[in-house]
């Protein structure tokens, strides 16, 4: 039995194309009840395959006749509608391009004359909306570039030292390098903090497992005199009483000496970091700060006088 739901998620197809009723052929499958019609195969496979892909070679520009302006058209509308389930809203906007494909396909002179007028009408469009967002990039372009070239002037304020920077003055605007740099400064240093923990664990398990194994009986501890290597029917191993820690040539400094190493490493970085946050401002800079703050004071200074006349101005033509 079809219910008049199912009718209306059916894919609209044109009109020479009949749909046999679910009376005379049985469905393949039966659909999963909470699935909208759109995620729906019985939707979306016709419409690819039997709309979407067609069109697109129809008036692809390697086709005999090409229509470039209807292929990008209908790329860019479909990518924009990708998005749309209203049923209603569907089914206006597929039978739109049913009828576009059956003028494509027709050899009348009046659908070819529809079609060829369409293309001229999307060449125009597209033509000014190139020129819009050309001239849209470019004064977007030219901006930053002002941004960029504008000279930054000092604030007479003091960007203090810290884990991550050296003494600086505060500028306006201030470089985008700055701030770009105590980030990247800030990541490391929480990645290099997690990887330090993470080695000295590891080093304590391997102390561990290194206190366990030489812990063990060797064959010439007290516990193995009188007893053969290969006692109670397990091998004994003849190289574990002669252990030491330069043993492995691979690890020259002993096998915990290549975790001991990268973490000295990092402890020079964070004792570098130490020493950055205790710098102090030269001489020099001190003195550029001090005239941009001079420079500053005068001018809010100025400022403040100029509002003040002309609010007298102002009281005395009242």
């Amino acid at each position: 039995m079809t219910t008049r739901l199912r009718q209306v998620f059916r894919p609209v197809l044109p009109a020479d194309v009949s749909i046999p009723s679910s009376s005379t052929v049985a469905p393949k499958y039966r659909l999963p009840r909470g699935i909208p019609f759109f995620r729906d195969p019985a939707h979306t496979v016709p419409t690819k395959w039997g709309l979407y892909r067609p069109l697109l070679r129809k008036t692809a520009s390697s086709s005999s006749s090409s229509f470039s302006s209807i292929h990008r058209e209908i790329r860019s509308r479909w990518r924009e509608t990708k998005a749309l389930t209203s049923v209603p809203g569907v089914k206006a906007f597929l039978l739109e391009y049913y009828q576009l494909s059956e003028y494509l396909n027709s050899d009348e002179a009046e659908h070819q004359a529809e079609v060829r007028s369409l293309e001229i009408k999307l060449k125009e469009k597209h033509t000014m909306f190139d020129a819009q967002h050309k001239q849209k990039k470019g004064r977007a372009g030219n901006v930053e570039k002002e941004r960029r070239e504008k000279k930054a002037k000092m604030t007479g304020s003091y960007h203090r030292p810290t884990l991550f920077n050296v003494p600086l003055p505060r500028m306006k605007p201030q470089d985008i390098s700055v701030g770009a740099t105590i980030h990247n400064r800030l990541r490391a240093r929480e990645r290099r903090i997690a990887r330090r923990r993470e080695y000295k664990s590891l080093l304590m398990d391997m102390k561990l497992e290194v206190g366990f194994w030489k812990s063990l009986p060797t064959p010439n501890s007290d516990a193995h005199k009188g007893h053969s290597a290969t006692d109670e029917g397990v091998e004994l191993d003849m190289d574990l009483a002669d252990w030491v820690k330069t043993k492995d040539t691979r690890s020259p400094g002993g096998w915990d000496g290549i975790i001991k190493d990268e973490i000295k490493l990092m402890d020079q970085r964070f004792h570098k970091e130490n020493i950055r946050s205790e710098m102090q401002f030269d001489a020099a800079l001190l003195g550029r700060i001090g005239e941009a703050k001079e420079k500053k004071k005068q001018w809010w200074k100025a400022v403040k006088k100029r509002k003040k006349a002309e609010n007298s101005t102002t009281t005395e033509d009242g």
